[in-house]
């Protein structure tokens, strides 16, 4: 029972701590695209509670990216499911920005901010791609170090 109940916690934590990676990451980007924007337009001050909008949006995205299976990031593909979850996700974070006013309602600004978070989507893809062959190689070289030191100990 204990073991059930302490898998379960990690598996909970596994997805959460994903979530959490995510949703920075994509906080991160929603904020450089907007503090460009704003000393662009002449304005060295940031909307606070358009971050906390932002936060909270890349939050539930992230959820909701994990609750439907699709770890877009984690595969060596893209699928037809993680190319929706890459334009939708896109186009949810457009249509925030042009709700809530982050860009002043401009449609020029939120066409180029959806094509900034399509582009944004497919880098963390590729970031975390080149990731898992840098660890894959890594592995590797530690398993053949091992291999040999038990070859040398026989």
């Amino acid at each position: 029972m204990i073991d059930i109940f302490r898998t379960m916690i990690e598996k909970y934590l596994t997805r959460k701590i994903g979530v959490e990676i995510k949703c920075c990451l994509m906080f991160f980007m929603l904020l450089c695209f907007y503090a460009g924007y704003r000393l662009i337009c002449g304005f060295q001050e940031a909307n606070i509670l358009y971050m906390i909008e932002m936060v909270i949006l890349a939050y539930i995205l992230g959820w909701i990216q994990m609750l439907i299976g699709s770890d877009f990031d984690e595969v060596d593909r893209l699928n037809m499911k993680d190319w929706a979850v890459v334009v939708g996700g896109s186009a949810v974070y457009s249509l925030a920005s042009f709700v809530f006013g982050w860009f002043e309602r401009d449609f020029a600004v939120t066409f180029i901010f959806a094509v900034y978070m399509v582009i944004a989507y497919l880098g963390i893809f590729l970031i975390h791609m080149m990731k898992r062959v840098i660890d894959a190689k890594l592995l590797n070289n530690d398993l053949q170090r091992f291999q040999k030191r038990e070859q040398k100990e026989c």
